[in-house]
């Protein structure tokens, strides 16, 4: 293997491990897992920051929000998928509806629904961050339990409320959530808000999973070319 090689592979590896952080790790400890220099490790870290991969935080580092464009997998699917969920949450209740994930720490919108039928609306738009604990998008993130509902008020902007649910990943693991939020002072019934999101949801993960599975034998076999 080529120095060059050796680089790009260290590099490759050292994205894995930051795509596995959840409270973030220190240059010495992925110096230690890798088997290499900390100074080594430094100069990836560095390069991997420069390009929006990696993201320094108060606990240690962990991926940068700009390894979503290489993540062709799940975030372009899950995007694609969640836009017609958050058309209907925007329609049914007349209030924003807001796609969020997990970047490290914090929580991250990712789309949002506006409808424009209202002079005061609440705009949470692509790239708004806040801690994982804040807001209901935020805590929605850190639930295991798909059936979760997540509910704040105030904790963004006074005034403002939030109901939430997870959206599992093919392999269970929350990969997003999906809220709705609006003025408290007209928040639409909590419980049809909380039935809707959690059924949006389930509709989103049921989409993922569905791409993420293998095409059956037959029709893999189909798709050759003939000879093939």
């Amino acid at each position: 293997m080529t120095e060059h090689s050796k680089t790009v592979d260290n590099a490759l590896t050292l994205l894995g491990l930051l795509a596995e952080q959840r409270e973030g790790a220190t240059a010495a400890s992925l110096a230690r897992t890798l088997g290499l220099s900390r100074s080594a490790v430094a100069r990836l870290l560095a390069s991997l920051e420069a390009h929006g991969l990696a993201r320094r935080r108060a606990q240690g580092w962990g991926p940068g929000l700009g390894l979503l464009t290489l993540v062709a997998g799940i975030e372009p699917q899950l995007r694609a998928i969640a836009r017609a969920e958050l058309e209907r949450l925007a329609a049914r209740f007349d209030e924003t509806a807001v796609l969020t994930i997990r970047d490290g720490d914090e929580a991250v919108a990712v789309d949002q629904v506006v409808p424009g039928t209202r002079v005061i609306q609440v705009h949470y738009g692509t790239g708004t961050r806040h801690a994982l604990d804040t807001a209901a998008s935020g805590r929605a993130l850190r639930s295991s339990d798909p059936t979760a509902v997540v509910r704040s008020e105030g904790e963004l902007e006074p005034g403002v409320r939030g109901v939430a649910a997870p959206v599992p990943g093919p392999d269970g693991r929350t990969v997003a959530s999906i809220a709705v939020v609006a003025p408290a002072h007209r928040f639409p019934p909590e419980d049809q808000v909380a039935d809707a999101v959690t059924s949006s949801a389930q509709r989103i993960s049921a989409g993922l999973s569905h791409r993420a599975a293998p095409a059956p034998r037959g029709e893999a076999d189909a798709a050759l070319p003939a000879g093939g």
